[in-house]
């Protein structure tokens, strides 16, 4: 009796080890081998699909230089907007004629010597960390409701063109993330301060100066404040 429970539980270790020898086989099949490059890219091609859905849509498209000593980089971005093919419908309804051009420049730095493993973050392959210098430019037109006598609103005399201006510096923090040899996505989210101005032509008005602002800035007519600016986003990029 001893010796046949003896030789059903040798029976049940091999049959248990081979199950688990061919699991490991199938997973190392499977699993997925990792992207090997040939040289070091030192420019890519980028487009941030997202500024598309943003309050002012733009179609932002820039550059990454990566030099080929260091561990810093260098990017620049370019886009240009019409309010009306905005996704934000009341940006659609309210200025369908609104211009918006944008400019980024960031010095960005991959944390390559302070990761123990090395490769996955040497520039510009991993995660990363920049500082980025960010314009708005918008042209629209409003017709604003100016006070009467009585407590009543009248229409206002317009339509003025309005000059709107956001400049703003964020520290930011993302990744790229490799798909293949030719294709990465770099997703980031950053935070800053940012200042904003607006005059209106052919109005003669005082820019009032508003407190600091933690939500969106106001785009009154005369106006200039400080406000909490926040990025985030993805780009398509493609390493050359």
């Amino acid at each position: 009796m001893i010796i046949r429970l003896l030789f059903c539980f040798l029976l049940f270790n091999t049959a248990q080890a081979q199950f688990f020898s061919q699991t490991d086989n199938t997973l190392e099949t499977n699993r997925k081998k990792p992207v090997s490059f040939s040289h070091q890219p030192f420019l890519l091609l980028k487009v941030t699909p997202t500024a598309l859905i943003g309050r002012d849509n733009v179609l932002q498209y820039g550059v990454e230089l990566a030099p080929p000593f260091g561990k810093f980089s260098f990017g620049f971005d370019y886009g240009k907007g019409k309010g009306d093919w905005s996704f934000n419908k009341d940006q659609k309804a309210n200025h369908p004629e609104q211009e918006t051009r944008i400019i980024r420049g960031e010095i960005r730095g991959y944390f390559s010597d302070w990761y123990p493993f090395y490769a996955l973050d040497k520039k510009p392959f991993g995660r990363y960390y920049s500082l980025e210098y960010v314009q708005k430019d918008l042209k629209y037109a409003t017709s604003p409701n100016l006070e009467s006598y009585g407590g009543t609103q009248v229409e206002g005399i317009g339509p003025f063109d309005v000059n709107y201006i956001e400049r703003a510096l964020h520290v930011k923090f993302g990744k790229h993330f490799i798909i293949s040899k030719w294709f990465f996505i770099d997703g980031f989210v950053g935070i800053g301060v940012g200042q904003y101005s607006s005059e209106a032509n052919d109005l003669e008005a005082v820019q009032v100066k508003n407190g600091f602002s933690f939500g969106r800035p106001t785009r009154d007519l005369a106006s200039k404040g400080l406000f909490l600016s926040k990025t985030a986003g993805a780009r398509l990029c493609l390493p050359l």
